[in-house]
This record gives structure tokens, sequence and C-alpha cells, in this order.
């Protein structure tokens, strides 16, 4: 079913309040201090790179390895260009991976690192890569991720998952080839999220952590997933959010909790992170989309703080989005390369 011109002048002027806890802000100010007044900080901003043979000369390709803080060993990629180096730095790129999936194939990545990128890819903790989830939890869950730790904010799966995403960024930005002010971030459905919350994150708190270098300069967030969250579970007839209709089913079945679990899961919402994004935001909404419902991009997208544009894709539901792509590599060379104007 095709959407209206109504219905979608209705989803264009779609902005809901935010969902924020009287300590959002504080919270995450204090998770990040774990990474940056920790005393052992350098050790967790750096990448341990492995050279990965490929057969491509002009491109050098790592396997890289990252600690994060809680002891947790992050493994992806990292690509650039060979001609890169301290005297000859490039811009950089952060992808991040959807739900249920990992760093990706080197084709995919390759497509940035031939047009002068450096870009760095990781698991997402847990999920379907190489890399485990070392926490531990106060109590159990239901399959996936999205109901894992859902006791409280401290315990959330999620909170560690954007912290390894801010620290991550922070660690490429101090490699000696790479443009520590010229870093972008792109993701769909949890990847958009992740984007977004990241650049949020880095541009709120730079200024109380002096050692940040990463400055974000561009995101592209496509399909976002974890955004306005209370209505998407609400709205939701497929995909991740089926999980949170189990947990119900299995762990409060009369839906006592059910405020808990939201309030619980505002501190995550990716909407409640926009307006501290200030830099220049392209994205993607899928107008058949069952899984991360359109509003819920809308509800990102007119929170957003800064230089902003959304592309519609009248055609699409939650599927990768070809054309996309085009728009994605010129937005990026405009802001990036200098190679259009």
């Amino acid at each position: 079913m095709r959407i209206t011109n109504e219905k979608l002048t209705e989803l264009i002027n779609y902005k809901p309040e935010l969902t924020r806890q009287p300590d959002f802000s504080v919270f995450w100010e204090n998770n990040l201090k774990q990474i940056f007044e920790n005393e052992n900080y350098p050790k967790f901003l750096r990448l341990d790179l492995k050279e990965y043979s490929y057969p491509l000369r002009n491109i050098k390709v790592y396997k890289a390895t990252m600690p994060a803080i809680d002891g947790t060993l992050i493994h992806g990629w990292y690509l650039y260009p060979a001609q890169a180096n301290e005297e000859n730095k490039v811009p950089a790129l952060v992808r991040f991976h959807g739900y249920s999936s990992n760093k990706g194939k080197l084709c995919e990545l390759l497509l940035w690192a031939l047009q002068g990128y450096a870009v760095l890819a990781f698991d997402v903790r847990g999920q379907c890569g190489d890399t485990p989830d070392n926490r531990v939890y106060t109590t159990g869950s239901f399959a996936g991720w999205l109901t894992r730790g859902l006791s409280s904010p401290q315990d959330y799966y999620y909170r560690q998952v954007y912290l390894d995403c801010v620290q991550q960024i922070e660690a490429l930005a101090r490699r000696p080839e790479v443009s520590a002010d010229k870093i972008g971030l792109f993701g769909n459905s949890q990847g958009a999220a992740l984007a977004i919350i990241s650049a949020g994150l880095l541009t709120k708190f730079s200024p109380l952590f002096p050692q940040l270098t990463a400055k974000v300069a561009i995101v592209n967030a496509a399909i976002p997933f974890l955004s306005d969250i209370e209505k998407a579970y609400r709205e939701h007839s497929d995909g991740p959010w089926t999980e949170l209709d189990w947990y119900f089913r299995m762990f409060d079945p009369f839906h006592k909790q059910e405020d808990k679990v939201f309030e619980i899961l505002s501190y995550f919402d990716a909407m409640n992170f926009a307006p501290w994004v200030s830099c220049p935001v392209l994205m993607a909404v899928a107008l058949k989309d069952t899984t991360c419902p359109p509003a819920t991009a809308y509800a990102l997208y007119n929170h957003l703080a800064g230089p902003k544009r959304i592309i519609p894709y009248v055609d699409y539901a939650h599927e990768s989005i070809d054309n996309h792509t085009d728009e994605q590599i010129v937005f990026f060379a405009q802001k990036l390369l200098d190679k259009i104007t």
C-alpha cells in the first residue's frame, strides 16, 4: 500500500516530545568518564592491527582489534589508502552494522577505501561476528540482545555498545594517517542509530574531556532502528521489537513493569541524542518499513540540530536501498574529499 500525500505530510511534521529522563545527560557523562577519566585510558584508545593479505596494492588492509573497557576484545576491519601517512592524512569513515550482523565483508568496505578514505568497521559485541560480550548481566532475557540487562540503565546491553562506539571513533582519530577533524559515520538500521548516538555523545561531551580528539564532521543514517522506541514497539509488525513482545510474555505478562521498561529504554533512544548532533546529516526512510516505522525516523530527523536532509523511499521496506548509496557517496565527498562543489 502506497503512502498518500496527506500521510507523508503528517510524517514530515511528526516531532514528538523527547523522552529523556531528568538525569539523561548526567548518566552519559558519568559513563564516558569510565573511559576518559580512567588512568589507563590510552590503552583503550588504540587499534591493534594485523596486516591482512589482499590483492590490491593501493589499499592497506588490516584485521583490527580494540580492548573495550570491560575487557571484551572487539574485532573488525581497518583499511586505508597505501599512500596515506602522518604527512598525507586522509579523511576517515566508521561503518556501523545492522542488528544481528557483523563487521561485514571487505568488498563492502573497499567501496569507500578506493575513494580515498580510511575505513573502520567493528562488530557490535555479542552479535553475529567474532566478538563476544564479556559482560555479566543481573537478569535473564529473551533471545537476541534487545532485552539483555533490561533491569536498569546501567545494566542494559546497549550502554556498553554505545561506549564501544565512542571508543572506536576516538581510537581511529588517533591514527597517524587519519584527519581527526574529518570523520564521517554511517550505517543502516541499528548502524544508523549508532552513528547518530555516537555523533551526539562526542559533540555534547568533547568540551568536558580534553583528551578527545575526534571530530564528527558528517553522518549518514538510513532506516534508523532504536528511535522513538515506545512508538516503534507499538507499531511494529516484525523485526527485533518482537523480542520485547516475548519479554513481556515471559517476564511481565500483565505489563505491570511496562512504564519502567520504557523509562530504561529512553536512555538509549536515538531520538533523545538527536538534539546533540550539529554536523550535517543525510537520512533515508523507507515508507513501507514495518520493522522501523517511518514515523520513528522522522521523530529523530526533526530533532536534529544541524543541517539535514531526509530522502523518503516510497517503495522500500526495511532493507538496503541501493539508490541511497549513490546519494551517500556524493554527500560524503562534498564534505570530506573536497572533490565535488
